[in-house]
């Protein structure tokens, strides 16, 4: 995959590079999260300052990483698992191996980077839209008339992809799987360099395959 960048200055576009190519969002895709989620504060749907569910950290606490929530990043066995390309884990998995329920600070008490508060406000979104991963289309994307973005999770052919990418000493992986080709389909791109997107696009290129009815 070409190196893409765009560079805007005074809200114009002066000069652009490869933007014609598909480029992961990564962690840019917390701000879409929380520009959703604050779309259903503004409607009155959600609320900044009380609790989450049972938890007694607030979702005002999960965006600005103040929750006390941990994060995988510092788990060994989630790198290792990432490199030998196992199956994503389930959530409930995750939770229990990064022992989810233990918080490591009292909320509003720290600060700690932590993908699982974002895992949380994804969640707490589609349960209060009613919706899976499109909420965030509807809420953000397409009010932007940004059209040519997709979910990760969901192929450009339309049908549903489960996997991760990531990296490890001098080296990137990609793992993705099909659970609706038939039969079910895993495709797993490595690569030595920090070049993450380009065994992303590898892994989930569209291929020719058969899809379970």
């Amino acid at each position: 995959m070409k190196h893409s960048f765009a560079i805007i200055e005074a809200g114009v576009l002066t000069e652009a590079h490869g933007i014609d190519q598909p480029v992961p969002w990564w962690s840019f895709t917390k701000t879409i999260l929380a520009s959703a989620a604050l779309v259903l504060v503004r409607d009155g749907r959600l609320t900044l300052d009380c609790p989450v569910r049972d938890r007694p950290f607030t979702l005002r606490q999960l965006l600005q990483h103040q929750s006390g929530l941990v994060d995988y990043g510092g788990l060994a066995a989630y790198h290792e698992a990432v490199a030998r390309g196992d199956e994503p884990w389930p959530v409930s998995e995750l939770l229990r191996r990064t022992d989810a329920r233990r918080l490591r600070y009292e909320p509003g008490q720290g600060w700690g980077y932590s993908n699982i508060g974002y895992l949380m406000v994804r969640e707490l979104i589609e349960e209060t839209a009613g919706e899976d991963s499109a909420a965030i289309s509807r809420l953000v994307l397409r009010p932007l008339d940004i059209n040519g973005a997709r979910i990760a999770g969901i192929a450009s052919s339309g049908h549903k992809v489960m996997g991760h990418t990531g990296a490890g000493p001098g080296s990137v992986i990609a793992v993705y799987h099909r659970p609706d080709a038939a039969p079910p389909m895993t495709a797993a791109a490595f690569a030595f360099g920090d070049d993450l997107g380009q065994v992303e696009e590898i892994a989930l290129r569209p291929r020719s395959i058969p899809l379970a009815n």
